[in-house]
């Protein structure tokens, strides 16, 4: 599954879905893997900064970069003079980028790979496992409406032409649409939630006895918005000033029922 370049920046009026569908298009040219804005503000991220410099942040970057280039996205150690020269850098910071900061993990068979490349790269792949699924379906009734239509029309050509009329009008006008997970939504924003991701998360993916979840249940739902609120709620609730017979409104539950009011 491999990419050299960054994820562009999303336009405005692009949904998460549109986006997605357009990245996709891109998949000929290159392969791609997100690059945050605000990643270097990550505290690994900076503390590699921090002893080995701007060339260890752009070691880093190369090293994703590599990573996005393999099918299984790792690489083995063993290689690692390969990539060093490649870089123009001595091995040793190599793998030091590699073993010192938990950026990176290392498997049993030597290969060291990004657990955060995985998480970001999830939605992408889900969306290219359904536009396959679903071409090879479209195939598949292409094929067989193609079959129905060549032993037909020896005997009824205007019956056959008719029902191509209408299949063309049932396949042509009606487009499904791909309903995008809570956790699809919500992988772009891990950065910007930071240790609140799973308080939001667990909270707008509550199910009612319908099977509803909270965020389903909301007449608008724009999920920056949400974000942005909770986050200012946040510095908000986390007053110490209570009485001990009132919940601090920095725990997770009076949180919770705050932005029930909210």
């Amino acid at each position: 599954m491999g990419y050299s370049v960054s994820l562009p920046t999303k336009p405005v009026l692009y949904s998460d879905t549109d986006w997605l569908f357009y990245l996709l298009k891109m998949e000929k040219e290159a392969f791609y893997f997100p690059h945050f804005c605000n990643a270097r503000h990550d505290r690994k991220i900076r503390r590699l900064r921090k002893e080995l410099g701007t060339e260890g942040y752009g070691i880093y970057f190369m090293l994703l970069e590599t990573l996005r280039e393999q099918q299984d996205l790792m690489y083995p150690l063993d290689d690692l003079d390969l990539l060093a020269e490649e870089f123009g850098v001595s091995e040793a910071k190599v793998r030091v980028a590699i073993c010192n900061y938990g950026l990176f993990e290392i498997d049993e068979e030597q290969k060291f790979f990004s657990p955060k490349m995985l998480v970001y790269l999830e939605p992408y792949f889900k969306m290219k496992e359904q536009r396959k699924v679903a071409g090879q379906k479209s195939a598949d009734k292409r094929k067989a409406i193609e079959i129905s239509t060549t032993v037909q029309q020896p005997f009824n050509d205007r019956l056959t032409k008719e029902r191509k009329v209408n299949e063309s009008k049932e396949n042509g006008i009606k487009i499904k649409e791909i309903k995008v997970s809570f956790s699809e939504m919500l992988s772009p924003h891990i950065f910007e939630l930071s240790d609140e991701y799973d308080n939001f998360y667990s909270y707008w993916t509550e199910k009612n006895k319908a099977g509803k979840e909270r965020y389903e249940l909301e007449k608008f739902f724009d999920i920056e918005r949400r974000i942005k609120t909770w986050m200012q709620n946040k510095t908000k609730f986390n007053n110490n000033g209570n009485s001990n017979n009132e919940p601090k409104l920095g725990t997770s539950a009076a949180r919770m029922e705050a932005l029930r009011k909210w």
